[in-house]
């Protein structure tokens, strides 16, 4: 994790691509070149032979007219293109943010290592290497010890760990209250009631944690399904939401809902943010109590080692006076000259 022997930022990094073209003769790196061209040749005929067959076909347009169209074909596939890396973008982040927070859940050693992150990396705007190791964040090494080396570093990784709890809370509230739709269930949503569905919420990755403190051998394999329901989830109501379905979002409803004699509209929607607080710092709470017990482990260990110690020198104390004691004797019992 340290920053030592890491090329100055002056030193050119060399792409992949580059390093296997220096690696070639130059007549095969000429060879390659001529490929990839034909190959962007060839791709660039099929699609606009493609958009003219299309033209033909579906639209039923005359050659001449076809022709003509492809340039409205070409725009076409570039605005259906677009709405689909928006979304596949949006599946990446959700999925990685996810994977990333299941993996810091498992990791009782997460809150050293994301400080060492941000103190060697982030902090020194090498932003580069500290999102690729927060990518990888379940292979960097474990560190000697849970505890963060700088208070300023602990009260940083504890809002994190909340923020994480909000993000979870929100994301998960609504997939359990997307469930109970698609299975025709209409909840009732009352003041009363309203920190239930939180509170399910947040025992869905706060069990990830619960295990890795009992050491629980199957930790992982609970955390890493984790990603894949909120990706399905959220894949269906991105999709509800754009086909216009009938179906509200949690936040949506609770902000709309509204009961004559019961509650206001918005009450339930505040209600949710006042439980919210308290709900998502269960996992902070978690964490602390994690850290008082690994502290009165450490102190354990720490006070026996020390005892150890003092009886040791003890010890050798007694053996110096009766050595001392016993010179003593010997020197008294022996004659005189």
């Amino acid at each position: 994790m340290s920053s030592e022997n890491v090329p100055s930022a002056e030193v050119e990094e060399k792409s992949e691509t580059r390093k296997l073209l220096e690696s070639m003769s130059p007549e095969k790196r000429r060879r390659l070149v001529k490929g990839a061209n034909a190959t962007l040749m060839v791709s660039l005929t099929i699609t606009l032979l493609w958009l003219f067959a299309y033209n033909l076909i579906v639209h039923h347009m005359n050659p001449l007219l076809a022709f003509f169209k492809i340039l409205d074909g070409i725009n076409d596939l570039v605005i259906g293109m677009l709405t689909v890396v928006i979304i596949g973008v949006g599946v990446i982040v959700i999925f990685t943010l996810t994977n990333l927070f299941t993996q810091t859940i498992t990791n009782l050693y997460s809150m050293r290592i994301m400080e060492d992150l941000i103190r060697d990396y982030a902090m020194k705007g090498r932003w580069r290497e500290f999102i690729h190791h927060l990518v990888h964040f379940s292979e960097l090494p474990k560190p000697e010890t849970p505890f963060p080396r700088h208070v300023s570093s602990a009260i940083m990784v504890f809002t994190y760990h909340y923020l994480v709890s909000w993000f979870y809370l929100v994301v998960f509230t609504e997939c359990l209250y997307f469930a109970a739709w698609s299975a025709g269930v209409y909840l009732d949503l009352y003041p009363s009631t309203m920190q239930i569905v939180p509170m399910f919420a947040i025992a869905v990755p706060f069990t990830a944690r619960l295990m890795a403190y009992m050491d629980y051998p199957y930790a992982d394999d609970y955390a890493s399904f984790i990603p894949g329901i909120l990706f399905v989830v959220v894949l269906l109501l991105a999709f509800v939401g754009m086909m216009g379905g009938n179906f509200q979002f949690f936040m949506q409803d609770i902000v709309g809902r509204e009961e004559v004699g019961f509650f206001k509209q918005g009450a339930l929607f505040w209600k949710f943010l006042k439980d919210g607080c308290l709900i998502a710092f269960y996992p902070v709470f978690g964490e602390v109590i994690f850290f008082y017990l690994q502290y009165q482990d450490l102190k354990q260990a720490d006070d026996a080692i020390e005892d150890a110690l003092d009886a040791a020198a003890e010890a050798a104390e007694e053996a110096v006076d009766g050595g001392e004691a016993a010179a003593g004797a010997e020197a008294t019992d022996a004659p005189g000259e």
